[in-house]
């Protein structure tokens, strides 16, 4: 991604939005404001955060908040909101850049809103207890492990700017497609990743999620981009994973999972989640059965592949 834009960019940038707000809506102004909210708004803050600091004395109190005196002399407690994730956010951090929503690798300061994302997509409470579920700990660990196969999808502006409303964590294995397909758990080792094989030369798709209010909104498509991408940077062979047949649950009366699976592979049924991968590029090869505990899916999925093309063997 390119620079953050200059002090000047940053004015003139503010001056048009400034007169887009005030009712000057000519199509520069209003071209500004779009861009703003689509993509410049961290930029944007910082800068106006940065010279509200240069134009008051900004001081700090026992208990750590920022406050100011005011004209009457009254003390002012600092309360920009977006302060606590803009500290962190770089630019150059970011992968792919959507509409109001940026793709970058999940970093420490995610780790919260990820968990959340992840639970609110498969519609699990916050204190519902899940076996299943990656805490921040764990979300730390994959960091840890494996950081450019984590990925996440974060609001940079408006109501939840800062929050993540998409995620997606894979790993690294020997282990071929072609190889009997072990349970999830089993292939990933634990909620940690134990199985994660540095120098292993398939990336394998362990979660993704997106929060329902956010999806249908390409955040999906830029998850999926972002590892492709990450296949061919690490040039390896390709990207495997078990696509849950999330369809199922709607025809379990009438016929068995494996049967189901068979059908969504040969095009004659569209499951939301298989058909979508398939219409993504991959290949589907098999239905596996007693993958993981997903009651929905009938606990089975389609194990799907993507080769990388631009592969090259040492």
């Amino acid at each position: 991604m390119s620079d953050k834009p200059s002090k000047e960019e940053l004015d003139a940038k503010i001056e048009k939005i400034d007169a887009a707000m005030a009712g000057d809506q000519s199509e520069e102004n209003l071209a500004a404001l779009k861009q703003a909210v689509d993509a410049s708004w961290p930029e944007i803050q910082k800068h106006l955060i940065e010279e509200g600091r240069k134009k008051r004395d900004y001081q700090t109190d026992e208990n750590g908040s920022e406050y100011y005196i005011d004209e009457s002399g009254r003390k002012v407690l600092v309360m920009n909101f977006d302060e606590w994730w803009l500290k962190d956010f770089d630019r150059k951090d970011v992968i792919l850049q959507l509409p109001g929503v940026v793709i970058m690798n999940t970093k420490p300061w995610h780790t919260s809103s990820v968990c959340i994302s992840m639970r609110e997509a498969y519609g699990i409470g916050r204190g519902d207890e899940c076996s299943d579920c990656f805490t921040e700990d764990d979300i730390l660990a994959h960091i840890e492990r494996f950081p450019v196969g984590q990925f996440a999808a974060q609001r940079i502006s408006g109501p939840n700017a800062g929050n993540c409303v998409g995620m997606a964590v894979t790993m690294r294995t020997s282990r071929p497609p072609t190889a009997p397909i072990l349970p999830w758990m089993e292939a990933i080792g634990d909620l940690q990743l134990g199985a994660h094989e540095p120098n292993g030369q398939w990336l394998y798709g362990v979660e993704m999620a997106v929060h329902p209010m956010y999806q249908r909104h390409g955040i999906g498509t830029g998850l999926y981009e972002a590892r492709f991408d990450l296949v061919r940077q690490l040039n390896l062979r390709g990207w495997y994973a078990v696509g849950m047949l999330m369809g199922y649950t709607h025809r379990a009366a009438v016929m068995d999972v494996a049967e189901y699976g068979e059908k969504v592979i040969a095009g004659e049924i569209k499951d939301p989640t298989v058909t979508m991968q398939m219409n993504r590029g991959f290949s589907p090869k098999r239905v596996v059965t007693d993958y993981v505990d997903e009651p929905d899916a009938g606990d089975a999925g389609v194990l799907i592949v993507w080769e990388n093309l631009e592969y090259e063997a040492d």
